[in-house]
């Protein structure tokens, strides 16, 4: 018997593809074939079963994604729910029952147990109340549902490119790598396939409503004709046996599809992620002590009033000790926040140390004062200073939201330049505001700002801010206007085309830039010496020739500092190293032998800015810098502590800023990275320039430019003595 039981559950685990389109086919066979009652029976309690089911499933849900057949499955229901109705229409107009009595059991036990239960001896009471339930499905169920579907589909569709700006941008700053970008991107794509599709089916819950009624009403008119005109019973008989049996049909039917259409509801309606409807409902609901103690205040207030005391009076009573409860609970966590010990990331793999407000641990107060003193002189290449209400965030160790942004960001960097970010210190400094931030670079402080928890920043893509009720602010990363919102204006604000950040993905994003911009001042001896080791393993022969016999590795680290300062990867070192030992023979100076470099990772650099053409082709599109500014440059150039800059007089220094600003301003418009083109004399130099004033900035030799990369020139910066003049 098990053998035979292991066989069946492996053959339906096997075909278990083949379970829908069998469905589909039985329904066809229900359709054109007469059934029993005791089969309508069996259709009539699935349809029960599958209903609830299906609510059970949408209040449990965490996301709408979790359940993204429901709209197939929507379709699925109401289908079965109309073939039950055409059946069990066939057996209560074709019932061959010789007196009214035994008409009432043709349909099966169930439908005639719902008509007499609901109708009785009643016939007016049972129609109210089936009545009742149709117009509350009808007017106020399905039709509220519908309206949640078509909005939740339009609102999806018009935040759509928001969102894409938003993963973008979290992959730019390091905080998700590239496989969970392609999973965000393509659950957008499944979210925005879902509420169009939620859209559409919300139509056939309508229509079965409708169809309900319809065929309430042919059962009731079609058997009262077939009692009277074609049995001989009388009109009181044969009205009151096919009422009661149209009763229980439509109520057998209405019932599931009225659960069904709420399920629709919960499931549109569930925009949040994380947590069920039953872990949020009680949090939000009853999350605030104080609406409690008024509410009971309230019910005992109206028990002096005619109503009955004693139910009010109960009633007060059980939500005045639910409010108790609630308060004490407050409290403990109150509590057991203040007396949380403060934070400090100690080292690179996410390890907290606490250190408590007590008596230290230590006995000696000479050891205490020497330990301190240590602390105090230790420099840290990278620190995160947070204030005191963001010390939760990075209270959790490993699962700690900013702990984990920050080591995201770090092996981003790593994959992205080539270069290993030293540990980050992060601890809290109770000088800073409540929700401040800030970012030091070996003690200096390099970026800083505010977050506002329980609450997201909005950035317009355009530069516009959405008109939504929030607190202005500045996005600290590059300074650009943006607002703080509820958590319940996020659909709003990605309508209108905002992209829309966390408290610690703003911090993470940050904190990306910065390290980006300071990769140089990160990248000390010890990490070339440790990068040199590892690459000695792969190619130890280059390694032994080039260090130190053509550079030693001081230079090595100044070259890939000059590289990382205008955000070339570094990751080929191989490559750097081979192009830097040919050009060593000719000059040893930092600054050539990083434009050898740049020569050798021309491809990797011009695939860093390239962006992909409607066909997938990567194109760069360039601001090319003219014949009378290159050469104005070139002619200024002169070497300050070893590397290229300009003399050029501070109306010319501004002319040329004006000119690629200028020229560039379509690409900053278009969100594309700002290019610019010239030639291999004048290219550091004006990079040095460029680089203060127009933030990203990259500045590309002709003979960087490598073939299968499309250049598209979007401009040229061209002098004036009037000032500058964009030719296109």
């Amino acid at each position: 018997m098990n053998r035979l039981l292991d066989r069946i559950l492996a053959f339906l685990s096997e075909h278990r593809s083949l379970a829908l389109p069998a469905a589909l086919l039985g329904m066809v066979v229900v359709l054109v074939a007469p059934l029993s009652p005791l089969v309508m029976d069996v259709l009539v309690v699935l349809n029960f079963a599958l209903a609830a089911l299906v609510l059970v499933r949408a209040a449990t849900l965490r996301s709408p994604l979790d359940f993204s057949v429901f709209p197939a499955l929507l379709l699925g229901t109401t289908l079965f729910r109309l073939v039950i109705n055409v059946a069990s229409t066939r057996l209560i107009l074709g019932a061959d029952a010789v007196t009214p009595v035994e008409a009432q059991g043709v349909a099966g036990q169930f439908i005639e147990s719902f008509g007499k239960l609901v109708a009785g001896n009643n016939i007016a009471v049972g129609a109210v109340v089936f009545l009742i339930l149709v117009i509350v499905q009808f007017v106020v169920i399905t039709k509220g549902a519908s309206r949640m579907a078509e909005v939740a589909a339009r609102f999806a569709l018009d935040a759509l490119p928001g969102r894409q700006m938003a993963i973008d941008a979290d992959l730019a700053a390091g905080a998700i790598d590239g496989a969970e970008a392609r999973e965000r991107r393509d659950d957008l794509a499944r979210e925005a396939d879902f509420f169009g599709a939620m859209d559409g089916a919300s139509r056939f819950v309508r229509g079965d409503a409708i169809a309900g009624v319809v065929i309430t009403a042919v059962n009731i008119v079609g058997g009262i004709a077939t009692g009277v005109l074609q049995k001989g019973w009388t009109l009181s008989e044969t009205g009151h046996a096919f009422t009661v049996l149209t009763i229980g049909d439509g109520l057998a039917a209405q019932i599931p599809a009225f659960v069904i259409a709420i399920a629709a509801g919960l499931v549109v309606a569930r925009a949040g992620r994380g947590r069920t409807l039953g872990e949020e409902m009680p949090k939000q609901l009853v999350g605030n002590p104080r609406s409690l103690w008024m509410l009971a205040g309230f019910m005992a207030i109206l028990s002096f009033t005619p109503l009955p005391t004693m139910p009010l009076l109960l009633g007060a009573g059980v939500i005045g000790l639910g409010a108790l409860i609630a308060t004490r609970v407050q409290k403990t966590a109150a509590r057991g926040e203040q007396s949380a010990p403060r934070i400090e990331q100690t080292g690179g793999r996410g390890e907290l140390a606490r250190r408590t407000n007590s008596a230290a641990a230590i006995d000696p107060a000479v050891a205490r004062r020497t330990a301190e003193i240590g602390a105090l002189l230790a420099v840290e290449p990278l620190e995160v200073e947070i204030g005191a209400s963001l010390v939760q965030l990075a209270r959790a160790g490993d699962a700690s939201p900013i702990l984990k942004r920050i080591e995201a960001v770090r092996r981003q960097v790593a994959q992205d330049l080539g270069i290993v970010v030293p540990a980050v210190r992060v601890r809290d400094d109770r000088s800073l505001a409540s929700g401040g931030y800030r970012i030091r670079v070996r003690g200096a402080t390099v970026g800083e700002g505010e977050l506002r928890l329980g609450e997201l920043l909005a950035m317009p893509g355009d530069g516009r801010l959405p008109r939504l009720p929030g607190i202005r602010t500045r996005e600290p990363a590059f300074g650009l206007d943006a607002l703080w919102i509820a958590p319940s204006l996020r659909p709003q604000a990605e309508a209108q085309g905002c992209a829309v950040a966390s408290p610690e993905s703003v911090l993470g994003a940050h904190f990306a830039t910065v390290v980006r911009r300071h990769a140089d001042e990160l990248l000390t001896r010890e990490h070339v010496a440790d990068l040199l080791t590892e690459l000695a393993q792969r190619a130890p022969r280059l390694v032994a020739e080039a260090v130190p016999a053509c550079i030693r590795p001081g230079e090595l680290q100044r070259v890939m500092q000059l590289l990382l300062r205008e955000r070339v990867p570094v990751r080929d070192l191989e490559a750097v190293l081979e192009s830097i030992a040919d050009a060593a023979q000719r000059s040893r100076e930092p600054h050539s032998l990083a434009e050898a470099a740049r020569l050798a990772l021309r491809r990797t650099i011009c695939q860093q800015y390239a962006r992909p053409d409607d066909e997938g082709r990567p194109v760069l599109t360039v601001v090319v810098a003219s014949q009378s500014l290159d050469a104005l440059v070139a002619s200024a150039v002169t070497l300050i502590d070893g590397e290229p800059a300009t003399l050029l007089t501070p109306a010319d220094a501004a002319a040329v800023v004006r000119a690629v600003a200028a020229a560039a301003r379509p690409l900053a418009e278009s969100a594309l990275p700002v290019v610019v083109i010239s030639t291999r004399t004048s290219r550091a130099a004006l990079a040095r320039l460029l680089t203060p004033h127009i933030p990203g900035c990259a500045v590309l030799a002709y003979d960087e430019l490598v073939r299968g990369i499309e250049v598209d020139r979007i401009g040229e910066a061209v002098l004036t003595e009037e000032g500058t003049e964009v030719a296109a």
